[in-house]
């Protein structure tokens, strides 16, 4: 008997999804417990020229040497049947005893994201940022909700996790840091206010919509950053020097907006209206962050 409640993707909307579910069952086969796909895809949020898909593939046990080297060969044909999704692609591969234990272990998972290859890493707590949109808004592509993998996350652990994440972001960047970077950190940490100050895990334009209504005196950078970001796939990148002191000035105030543990802002609320009522995946080829964490609020 079919459950009402399970999400389904139209698969010839989004075509590219089919190709990989079939490359990630090829390529994993009995030890493949659940394939699910989240970020924008599943939040209505997909841009098709800019965002990423995000994936979680469960296996029975956590990739060894041999399943790497199978997943490793499956990507590097992915990338030559499917150039378009070249670095856009981005898969944690994860036992379901590690999901099962995300809140309170570490466990070893192998991933590949854009700007990087596919590797083994530790995965704890920050990863937080990824079970938590997933287990909220996955859909399953293979095998069983994913709710029965991941255990319930408070959204006060992944808040949590959120600031830590964004935590003195300013200090990451390279004083050559192209325009593409600046704008997903401009729009990363507009997304991080949005979830931390409002309670709304917003995709990146709509985080900076609100952003730009919130913060009128930066409205003319985030609308600078969407069209860096627009223009930012399959483009040769300008000097971004330019523009560097400006985006960490932006940075260091919405840091303070994200405050302490409460999320209470700690600077000047001159240019903002009060907070609205309320009840976080990244674009590729970003080189700010990804070797912290890939936040994993896409859209």
């Amino acid at each position: 008997m079919s459950d009402p409640n399970r999400k389904t993707l139209d698969l010839d909307a989004y075509p590219i999804v089919g190709v990989v579910r079939n490359a990630i069952v090829g390529a994993t086969g009995s030890s493949l417990v659940g394939l699910y796909v989240y970020g924008s895809i599943a939040t209505g949020a997909f841009e098709p020229r800019v965002s990423d898909i995000d994936l979680i593939a469960a296996l029975r046990d956590r990739p060894d040497e041999a399943l790497i080297r199978r997943l490793a060969a499956m990507h590097a044909d992915l990338v030559r049947a499917e150039p378009d999704w070249n670095d856009r692609i981005e898969v944690d591969y994860v036992s379901a005893r590690g999901l099962a234990h995300c809140r309170t272990r570490t466990t070893t998972i192998a991933r590949i994201s854009p700007g990087e290859p596919l590797h083994e890493i530790e995965a704890g707590r920050d990863f937080l940022l990824d079970w938590y949109p997933a287990r909220q808004d996955a859909i399953e592509l293979h095998g069983p909700r994913i709710d029965s993998l991941i255990p319930p996350i408070p959204e006060a652990e992944y808040l949590e996790e959120v600031r830590k994440y964004l935590a003195c972001f300013r200090d990451r960047f390279d004083d050559d840091a192209a325009p593409g970077s600046q704008a997903y950190a401009i729009l990363t940490m507009c997304r991080g206010v949005a979830a931390v100050r409002f309670g709304d895990r917003l995709s990146k334009r709509e985080a900076a919509v609100r952003a730009q209504e919130e913060f009128p005196r930066w409205a003319d950078l985030i609308d600078r950053a969407l069209r860096w970001r627009d223009r930012h796939q399959g483009a040769d990148q300008p000097d971004g020097a330019g523009t560097l002191a400006e985006t960490r000035a932006f940075i260091a105030d919405m840091e303070e907006q994200l405050g302490g543990p409460d999320g209470s802002a700690a600077g000047n609320d001159s240019d903002r209206r009060a907070p609205l009522s309320c009840g976080p995946a990244c674009m590729g080829g970003e080189d700010v962050t990804r070797e912290d964490r890939g936040w994993a609020l896409d859209g």
